[in-house]
């Protein structure tokens, strides 16, 4: 039996909201072939041929991909922000005719948004936060939106809470082979909340959001993000760069942080540490990263071993991509010191190959080798 018009839209709506993972036979398909595959399904559906244009034409004025096969521009936050059922965040509710379950009412987001404004309690606004850790996407997406159409939103309090439950979102990654992760879009929305503050205000909330380890780690990245700088097309080497005082005093503010959560670290065997505690490592370098590279090689005189923490550092799993690439050697650099390694690794780095068939020295040993292979080459920031 072949679906109804409402079931095939309902079958195809990661396709109608620009949501669906193309096959890559798929996305050398020429437009008006999927205007032909629109029209087949449709007839399937019911719907008479004399109709077809029609529909499909309604179609397109509903859904960004068929808008774009017609030949017509589209414009996806446009549909989101007029909350239109071409939209991932709103089709549930034309089609099911009411709120999804794992959604809130726009009145309930908007009561939450004033509540944590104004620093009062409510149960909104404790509903907010909930969906902001188990449904991130969305509700990040959601918050995006209100962003883009200039609605004034309390930055300070979402940046606190993303940071508190940083490391505990239980989203389900999305998009394309489920690169988009709840941290990700944390990551995302946390880097354009900063923005909307006050320069001399920034230092002092990620500060606050770096009082626990997971919101360390999004404090140090939030930070790398808003303060990375692009490469100028023409640069004028009589103007020195200058870093705006709040950038520095927010790095030695989050680098403190960070010191503090992993000051009991060093006294810890390497292949102890957790996951997080790695994780704040490498965050470290976005902060202060001569701190980092005089901790770490104090923790080496101290007795840490420097191929093992490499070993723990590195993912065994990158294959089929390189355990150490130029952007990896960059921040080697920042978070060791290439030169202070190599002294370190010397003996190691000059000695023969190891055994390739101990499966134990596997992974050690492809990190020596890369190490030799890069030996004398600067590294690239990424």
């Amino acid at each position: 039996m072949s679906p109804a018009p409402t079931q095939l839209l309902w079958q195809h709506r990661a396709e109608l909201t620009g949501t669906s993972v193309d096959l890559p036979a798929r996305r050398d398909e020429r437009p008006e072939q999927g205007i032909e595959c629109w029209c087949t399904r449709l007839q399937d559906a019911g719907v008479a041929e004399q109709h077809l244009d029609g529909v499909i034409g309604l179609m397109g004025m509903l859904f960004a991909p068929l808008r774009q096969a017609l030949g017509y521009d589209a414009n996806t936050q446009a549909i989101a922000l007029r909350r239109g059922i071409g939209s991932i965040d709103y089709f549930d509710r034309y089609m099911v005719f009411g709120i999804p379950d794992d959604d809130l009412p726009e009145r309930t987001f908007d009561t939450a948004l004033r509540q944590l404004a104004n620093g009062t309690a409510g149960t909104e606004a404790d509903e907010l936060l909930l969906r902001l850790r188990d449904n991130t996407q969305r509700i990040t997406r959601r918050i995006q939106y209100k962003r883009a159409a200039d609605t004034p939103l309390p930055a300070a309090a979402l940046l606190k809470a993303a940071a508190q439950h940083y490391g505990h979102l239980t989203s389900a990654p999305q998009g394309a082979l489920g690169l988009f992760t709840a941290d990700r879009a944390m990551d995302f929305l946390a880097k354009d909340l900063l923005t909307d503050l006050a320069e001399p205000d920034r230092p002092s909330i990620l500060k606050t959001m770096a009082e626990t380890p997971d919101g360390a780690v999004l404090a140090a990245r939030t930070l790398q993000r808003v303060t990375a700088r692009k490469a100028p097309d023409s640069p004028d080497p009589t103007q020195a760069a200058t870093t705006p005082d709040w950038i520095g005093e927010a790095r030695s503010l989050v680098s403190h942080e960070i010191a503090r959560h992993l000051a009991a670290s060093a006294r810890r065997l390497i292949d102890e540490l957790t996951e997080l505690q790695i994780t704040l490592i490498w965050a470290w370098r976005h902060t202060e990263s001569e701190v980092c590279r005089t901790w770490i090689n104090q923790s080496f005189d101290q007795g840490w071993d420097p191929l093992a923490l490499l070993a723990v550092l590195l993912p065994p799993d990158r294959a089929p991509f390189p355990v150490i690439d130029s952007g990896t050697l960059h921040s080697l650099d920042a978070l060791i010191g290439l030169d202070a390694l190599h002294g370190r690794l010397g003996p190691l780095l000059d000695a023969p190959a190891a055994d390739p068939d101990n499966p134990q020295d596997e992974h050690p040993a492809r990190i020596l080798q890369a190490l030799r292979e890069h030996r004398g080459n600067p590294p690239v920031s990424g």
